[in-house]
């Protein structure tokens, strides 16, 4: 008996019999940490038990440039990402608490966005809450920078810890998407 289902956005089709639980197919994840002046970005592939970062980094504006022209930069360098590495799932971390109203309104308007170019990308967009994050990636809601940063280079080898901030939580980010059940 051939069925049809669903995982993500893409479609299989399975000769599974109904006792039997379907593999779930490779996943491409872009974690995202938003930022007007740097928004920090991973891309993760996960397949199987098997998760490997592929590319990290941030977008850089400068402060000098209006405000609109810098979300364009922002938008067409997160274009190039969609483009470039197809991602499945797009998780982009939600905002939770803001010092500075301006900055969060700025941050908020980033984050729409790339949460709407996400979309027409065809991606699954997930907004985990920084509590959330930190907690999958390191084990402790309350993680500071330097204990992400830390588990970044230990996770996925690298050389050595990501030097800004922005990357490390995009990493982490990421990881979360991987180890929830988003189906």
């Amino acid at each position: 008996m051939s069925k049809v289902w669903h995982v993500g956005l893409m479609l299989y089709k399975s000769s599974l019999q109904p006792h039997q639980s379907p593999i779930i197919p490779p996943m491409i994840i872009l974690g995202i940490d938003p930022g007007y002046e740097r928004c920090g970005f991973a891309v993760l592939h996960k397949n199987g038990a098997d998760i490997s970062l592929k590319t990290f980094g941030v977008i850089r504006t400068k402060a000098q440039k209006n405000f609109a022209l810098r979300q364009q930069e922002i938008a067409e360098d997160f274009q190039h990402l969609l483009d470039t590495h197809k991602p499945n799932i797009v998780s982009i971390e939600d905002l939770f608490f803001v010092q500075n109203v301006t900055t969060g309104m700025k941050v908020a308007q980033v984050r729409g966005v790339l949460i709407y170019l996400a979309t027409v990308a065809g991606a699954r967009v997930v907004e985990p809450k920084p509590v959330e994050i930190k907690s999958s990636f390191c084990g402790n809601g309350k993680a500071d920078k330097q204990e992400i940063k830390r588990m970044a280079q230990m996770m996925f080898g690298l050389e050595s810890q990501p030097k800004l901030d922005d990357a490390a939580d995009a990493i982490a980010a990421g990881f979360w998407a991987t180890n929830v059940r988003l189906l």
